[in-house]
């Protein structure tokens, strides 16, 4: 069982986690030459993450989501794309960090319990850390595009890069302490929850199963026996319920009420 405090803690962390993607989505709509306000932006990102995570294939519901919330405040489907893919970025930079590094450090007994090669996986942690590296590279020093599968791309400064960067990191330690936090009678040390976190939402992510549901679960299982099954099994639950149902629930009742208002402030057809 959790208690009101964990609630409230959880809740807080999922409205700080959404929040946080709200403001770097801000970031790169001015970036990309909108002029959309504060809250109608912060609203039309948690609406479209709180999709995406839910249904999966995370930039194409994101995208289409974004695309269309935005349209009715004079953003373009160009830059609705620009800041998707922006945003994808961001959460890629920082995950590739920190599973790279938790890759890296993490025993050998970990990939053992999934069935994975050890020097495998090492190499995969290493080319993963080494990702965002040499994307904040490009941000410094290419100032031309450059050309990718027939499209020309322009590297963001390098300032926006590192926003990026920081954004990134800032949502998945996030969401990892809201699920660390739900978990009853916890005495397992945050980093050690983080390793197994992050190492299970890579296979979750890999698997292309909508928001990972089973395999997530089912990694995070292995690589952390030191925890009860039924106290696990309670933060996975509590996990899905404060960062994808509730806050997908309250996206599907905004979009309900947009979409109520638009009708009613539409003009009368004429006969």
């Amino acid at each position: 069982t959790w208690t009101l405090g964990q609630l409230i803690a959880a809740a807080a962390l999922s409205l700080g986690g959404y929040l946080l993607l709200g403001i770097n989505e801000q970031i790169a709509l001015r970036w990309s030459g909108s002029t959309i306000g504060w809250v109608p932006g912060v609203g039309g990102s948690f609406i479209s993450h709180a999709l995406a995570n839910t249904l999966g294939m995370t930039i194409f519901v994101g995208g289409a989501v974004r695309a269309g919330v935005y349209a009715r405040y004079g953003v373009t489907v160009a830059q609705s794309a620009v800041v998707t893919v922006y945003g994808a970025l961001s959460f890629g930079l920082g995950l590739a960090a920190l599973a790279g590094l938790s890759f890296i450090l993490a025993p050998a007994a970990t990939f053992e319990i999934l069935g994975a090669p050890v020097m495998l996986m090492r190499l995969i942690g290493a080319l993963l850390a080494a990702g965002p590296i040499a994307y904040l590279a490009g941000c410094a020093f290419i100032r031309r595009k450059v050309v990718l599968m027939g499209q020309e791309i322009a590297f963001p400064p390098l300032w926006l890069g590192l926003t990026q960067f920081g954004f990134g990191l800032g949502d998945v330690v996030l969401s990892a302490a809201l699920m660390w936090l739900l978990i009853p009678g916890n005495n397992l040390g945050f980093a050690t929850f983080a390793s197994g976190y992050l190492t299970a939402m890579s296979a979750g992510l890999f698997s292309g199963v909508p928001g990972g549901l089973g395999v997530f679960e089912g990694a995070l299982v292995a690589l952390l026996p030191q925890l009860h099954r039924p106290d696990l099994a309670a933060a996975m639950l509590g996990y899905r319920l404060f960062y994808y149902l509730l806050p997908l629930a309250i996206s599907v009742i905004a979009l309900a009420v947009q979409s109520l208002t638009s009708r009613r402030r539409a003009p009368p057809e004429a006969s």
